[in-house]
């Protein structure tokens, strides 16, 4: 069931809205609410397919044991067992489920074989629930206090607005607030909030990112059996770049705006990452909840920087190498994932330069200097992207070949031209000059700050107010973007589905 659909917005919201404040208005405690909150949750995650609920089942189950007997030992070496075998567990599900036919045709190449394949269906939003319970263990492994409630445990790993696509939750974020009577009680300021940011991502996701993509397959379509014109490559590259921006900003803003509504906020995971003049920032600012996750229980685990620049390094490229292989099972992914570990090497040897080197840091603080950052920045996440949108490694090499080509522009076998570059520029200026939702809302609650980034390149500031104005103009995005929905005839997935 997909957020931009028909059946969820007019049938399961409404019930599960309806069903939940009735509970928390009249039920003695907050079992019957969380108890119809974790049904829902089931119940959303079911309509994909129900033979997806069992693995669910059994992942919470395994884990919120491994929980209570972490927790229940002192430190010591059957401690620590227990701890090694919850890790490798989750992580051997992961693996079968997400990697193993990729495995298997990886060593058949190496050892010239030909493939033999098993038929396994990957169980949706896996990625993201097998890491928020990794996430979980590990804090309890140092020290923090394991879940007893066994509903409020399953809602944590099943809560429906971040189940499939995000942001990976931390228990300590999240179960003070499944507790709260207090924040469960009805709020028309926070279902005004609520509905706006949902109407916003929804148009974000339904107009701006499903008519980019009509930009973008045909041009990757081309690319798999031949090379595209120079100024396709182009348009197609950086149409892509900004239908994923809209796409996961618009899942981002959904989520948020139907989680508190409920009371419950959710971390902010996305905060204009095109306003980044650098990949260091960038990834601050994209898919947060993932680069914390990254930051705190793989790079500080593997020694992060305290042992050197040649460590940290070493460091840096293989977290990323694994942050680009826990978004698909294929070597495009793991490309993706390597450029942004060199990237971010060469962007912390920069900031190490200019501290040893007064006239490199004077240049850095020069106002000249932060279009060309902005712009390196950019140009470099478009070209990772590439290979993140590809279908394999001959299509991206196709594309870059086209996109780097000395031959002249010219409009394309598409009928790209000028005007369409000119297009997903003006994109990326709005992108870096108009304030996101985390802006808009200041003050409101939406999120809970993981990071808070500068905006320096936002040039419109205005903020959302309860009034007259603000609702007509969101009730007309939601009607737009209604008709749209109507008229594909089913909403179209996340890109971040996938995952």
């Amino acid at each position: 069931m997909l957020f931009n659909s028909i059946e969820f917005i007019f049938i399961f919201l409404p019930i599960v809205f309806t069903g939940y404040f009735i509970l928390a208005a009249w039920a003695t405690g907050a079992l019957p609410r969380l108890l119809w909150l974790t049904g829902a949750s089931f119940a959303f995650y079911a309509y994909w397919n129900v033979k997806f609920v069992p693995i669910v089942l059994i992942s919470i189950g395994c884990n919120y044991c491994f929980g209570l007997l972490i927790s229940r030992q002192s430190p010591g070496r059957k401690r620590d067992a227990i701890f090694t075998l919850s890790i490798v567990s989750n992580l051997a599900a992961l693996c079968y489920f997400k990697y193993l036919n990729f495995f298997m045709t990886s060593v058949a190449a190496i050892a010239h074989l030909k493939p033999s394949l098993i038929h396994v269906v990957l169980p949706l939003g896996i990625s993201f629930f097998t890491f928020t319970q990794i996430a979980y263990l590990i804090d309890l492994y140092r020290g923090h206090k394991a879940e007893r409630d066994l509903v409020k445990y399953a809602l944590f790993v099943t809560y429906f607005p971040h189940l499939i696509a995000g942001p990976i939750l931390h228990h300590k974020e999240m179960m003070w607030q499944f507790a709260s009577q207090e924040r469960s009680r009805f709020s028309s300021v926070r279902f005004a909030v609520g509905l706006s940011a949902f109407a916003l991502g929804l148009f974000k996701k339904t107009i701006v990112a499903d008519l980019l993509a009509r930009l973008v397959n045909p041009v990757f379509s081309i690319a798999s059996t031949g090379v595209p014109q120079p100024i396709d490559a182009w348009g197609g590259s950086l149409a892509y770049s900004l239908q994923i921006y809209f796409d996961f900003s618009g899942y981002c803003d959904m989520a948020l705006g139907l989680s508190i509504i409920l009371g419950i906020a959710l971390p902010f995971n996305f905060d204009s990452p095109y306003k980044a003049r650098s990949i260091v920032d960038f990834w601050r600012r994209w898919h947060i909840t993932l680069s914390r996750f990254l930051r705190d229980y793989l790079y500080i685990a593997l020694g992060g920087n305290r042992k050197g620049g040649g460590r940290r390094y070493a460091n840096l490229l293989i977290t990323m190498l694994l942050g680009g292989l826990w978004h698909g099972a294929g070597v495009t992914f793991i490309i993706w994932g390597g450029l942004h570990g060199a990237f971010l090497s060469i962007n912390h040897a920069w900031h190490g330069l200019r501290a040893r080197m007064p006239l490199l840091d004077k240049m850095g603080k020069s106002p000249l200097f932060v279009p060309f950052a902005y712009g390196l920045t950019q140009l470099c996440a478009v070209i990772a992207w590439v290979f993140f949108r590809a279908e394999d490694l001959k299509q991206a090499k196709r594309l870059l070949a086209a996109m780097f080509s000395v031959q002249a522009p010219t409009v394309g076998a598409l009928g790209h031209s000028w005007q369409t570059l000119f297009l997903m520029l003006a994109g990326y200026i709005f992108c870096a000059i108009m304030p996101n939702i985390n802006d808009l809302f200041a003050g409101r609650e939406l999120g809970i700050d993981t990071y808070r980034s500068s905006k320096t390149l936002t040039v419109v500031n205005v903020t959302w107010r309860p009034t007259m104005a603000w609702g007509v103009g969101l009730a007309l995005l939601t009607v737009v973007a209604l008709l749209a929905v109507i008229k594909s005839g089913a909403g179209s997935p996340f890109l971040y589905f996938q995952f």
